[in-house]
Formats: structure tokens, C-alpha cells, sequence
């Protein structure tokens, strides 16, 4: 075994040209091949990570009844024990309360039915990024009386900053709810469906308005990335009490894992096609290797060499060329990589504008997930395996003349 593979070896570098060809092109199959899932996670990633910011966060604690009938009479009492627990929990980032209901929204002959939304400010912003979206006005401070309207609704009502907007509603337990706040600023949402009918108070004020005092229709729990979110739905699961449940952002917005999953399907057939175009490209270079090397094989097992012994020098070989490849393919991927991950690529301008329009920046985003690279390594490091089966079945059926003629 041991003189196989010196064999083995010496043979690969007395034609460094062939033996770096055939390295090369299995470096650039497992760049090609990394460089397009990297993007194509990126990508899901960074949808991902805009649509949770939007609204929902990536986990919610509720009361089991909230999210299929969303009304004040489901919220519950998120004591900061409990709140301070979830903090606690490792990889959590950030727990924010929000109440959240619907009123009717006035200004003189206007009304319009929104949803009000009553937040911790400070934190909420951390979230939604609520302070990046106001064009008019300024943002909330905890304890204020005041409003933030979204651009749609504010432009319906025909109110700006400073107006006053009326409110009516019906409060917890089916206690009325009505209420004079002043503008403080208006938010353009990229969303439109919440751009139109969506308002924002600090959280006080909203229970005081809805005679919910100490009570939540939800905690938002953030986190560093949507990979934590099953490890974390466990642990926070553990601490809630049982009227309580906790909700992912897949449980929450299902479409949007949907949609991801159906691209990665067709992602996932396109990245076999490229394995296929990568295996003949492969298959070629050794096919190539072996041709040119007839007469050598036809020499060594004319003076003494078996066939068996042969063969497992040329299956050593290609392993080598296999490993080899791979592993530089692996490295140079990850750095290529790297900076595109801290460099991500502008869209051009009529795309970037589709982009910038439902609130996503407009680059194409890469992902470093570790596995995203060495399975591609693993992957074409097994299409060299099955390669090496052709020259060993060559060598099988080689015939000294015709090896020695060629």
C-alpha cells in the first residue's frame, strides 16, 4: 500500500502539465459550484432577514389564542420575569413588547379602519428600524402621548405633523376606547398593505387607550440569525407558561418559506445539471490522462507489473488529483467568497429600484455558511471517486501489443 501510493504520487508530477490541468478543473468546479449556492443562499438569507425586520421578528410569544383570532381579549400578561428569562436564553439578542390591535382612524369627514401597533420604542426600533423610515416629523420616546402615521394613511386623512388624529375603538374585555393624539411623524413603510392603514404609539399610551394596562398581544424575540431560530423556539417553549405559545417567523409568514423553498428546488436542479457538465468535464481530463499513457501502462505490465497493482497505482492517482483539487477549490472558493460577502454586488438600476421598493437593499448578497462549502467539496471529491473506476476498468482489459502500439 505504502509503495502504491509513492507510486502514485511521483507518477502525478512527472508531467506537471497534465496532472495541473486535471487539478484545475476540478478547483473550478468547486469554485463554480460554491460561488453559485453562496449566492443563492445569500440571497434567501437577506429576504429572510428584511421580512422579519418588517413586522413579525423571527419568534412571537402569544397566548395560544392570538394569532387565529387577533384580539385584545388574547393578549397576556408578559411579566418581566418572564421577559428577563427569555433574554437570558443564549443567542437571544433582543425581547420587545408589543400590543397590538385595530381602530378607527379620523380626521374631520375622513375615516379609515388601521391597525395600531403599540411598542416599546427604543426597541422596536432596533427591530423595524422605524427612525430609518420617517420622512416627516421625528420618532417615538418612551412615555410619549403622541402618533406615528404611516405616509399612506396620513395622506388619506389629509393629516400631517402637529394635526390631530381621532381614534375609536373598542378596548379590552369590550371596554370603549377613544382617543385625540397628536402627530409626531410620518414613516413611509415599504410595505403598502401596512404603508396604508398602520399607526404607531408608545406602548403605554396604547393599553391606556385600550384599558389594557399590563398586558401584551406578543413578545418579539430577535436573534442573531435565522439558522437559531428551531434551538431557540425549543428553549424559550421550555420557560412559557402553557397558556402561552411561541411562533417562528416560518409559522408566522409560511408564504415566504414557500416561496424560498420552490427557488431552492429549481436551484438544487441547476446545480445538478452544473454537477453533470462538471463529471464529463472531469471524465474528459482523465480519459485524456489515460490515452496518453497506453504505451506506459503496456511497458510496466510487460516487465513484471500486475494489472491489480496497476490499477490501484491509477486509482491512487486520480484520489490524489480528487483530494487535491478539492481542497484548493475549497480554500480559494471561501476566500472569493469572503469578499463578495463584505463587497455584495449592486443590482443594476432597474432591478435595484424593484429592490429598494419593498425595503431590500439592492445587492446581491452572499452567504459564508460553512456548509454551503465543504458539501460541494464532498460532493465533487465522490464524482472524482466514480471517475477513477474508468481507468481501472482500461487497465483491466489492456492487451500488452495494442498497449505497446499505440
Amino acid at each position: 500500500m505504502k509503495t502504491n501510493l509513492k507510486l502514485a504520487w511521483r507518477n502525478l508530477w512527472r508531467n506537471r502539465r497534465r496532472t495541473i490541468i486535471a487539478i484545475s478543473s476540478i478547483v473550478f468546479s468547486v469554485l463554480l459550484a460554491s460561488f453559485m449556492r453562496s449566492m443563492q443562499e445569500g440571497s434567501y438569507d437577506s429576504m429572510i432577514e428584511n421580512s422579519v425586520k418588517f413586522y413579525s421578528g423571527y419568534l412571537q410569544v402569544q397566548d395560544t389564542a392570538f394569532w387565529d383570532e387577533r384580539t385584545l381579549d388574547n393578549s397576556f400578561k408578559a411579566s418581566p420575569e418572564l421577559k428577563q428569562k427569555i433574554e437570558n436564553i443564549k443567542d437571544v439578542t433582543l425581547v420587545s413588547n408589543r400590543i397590538e390591535s385595530f381602530a378607527l382612524a379620523a380626521n374631520r369627514l375622513k375615516s379609515k379602519p388601521a391597525m395600531v401597533l403599540g411598542i416599546e420604542p427604543e426597541a422596536e426600533d432596533q427591530i423595524t428600524n422605524i427612525s430609518g423610515k420617517i420622512i416627516s416629523g421625528s420618532f417615538l420616546k418612551k412615555g410619549d402621548k403622541e402618533a406615528i402615521l404611516c405616509q399612506g394613511l396620513a395622506n388619506y386623512l389629509q393629516l400631517g405633523v402637529g394635526d390631530t388624529l381621532v381614534m375609536i375603538s373598542q378596548g379590552y374585555h369590550g371596554m370603549s376606547a377613544s382617543g385625540l393624539f397628536k402627530i409626531k411623524g410620518i414613516m413611509k413603510h415599504p410595505i403598502a398593505e401596512f404603508n396604508n392603514n398602520t399607526i404607531y404609539l408608545d406602548i403605554e399610551t396604547a393599553r391606556d387607550f385600550y384599558s389594557a394596562y399590563g398586558l401584551s398581544t406578543s413578545l418579539v424575540v430577535m436573534t442573531g440569525n435565522h439558522y437559531q431560530v428551531k434551538h431557540l423556539k425549543r428553549q424559550i417553549a421550555k420557560i412559557i407558561p402553557p397558556k402561552n405559545r411561541v411562533m417562528t417567523w416560518v409559522d408566522m409568514q409560511p408564504e415566504l418559506e414557500q416561496l424560498i423553498e420552490s427557488d431552492r428546488g429549481g436551484g438544487i436542479i441547476m446545480l445538478g445539471i452544473l454537477y453533470m457538465i462538471i463529471a464529463f468535464g472531469m471524465f474528459s481530463v482523465v480519459l485524456m490522462m489515460i490515452k496518453e499513457r497506453s504505451r506506459e501502462f503496456g511497458v510496466v505490465h510487460a516487465v513484471g507489473m500486475q494489472k491489480s497493482k496497476l490499477s490501484a497505482i491509477i486509482f491512487f492517482e486520480t484520489i490524489f488529483i480528487g483530494l487535491i483539487g478539492s481542497t484548493i477549490g475549497l480554500a480559494i472558493s471561501y476566500i472569493f467568497c469572503i469578499y463578495f460577502y463584505q463587497n455584495p454586488i449592486p443590482l443594476s438600476e432597474e432591478m435595484a429600484k424593484a429592490y429598494e421598493q419593498y425595503g431590500m437593499e439592492p445587492f446581491m448578497f452572499f452567504s459564508l455558511k460553512a456548509k454551503l462549502f465543504y458539501s460541494q467539496m464532498i460532493l465533487v471529491f465522490i464524482i472524482s471517486i466514480f471517475i477513477s473506476i474508468f481507468p481501472i476498468y482500461n487497465i483491466s482489459r489492456l492487451k500488452i501489443t495494442e498497449a505497446m502500439r499505440s
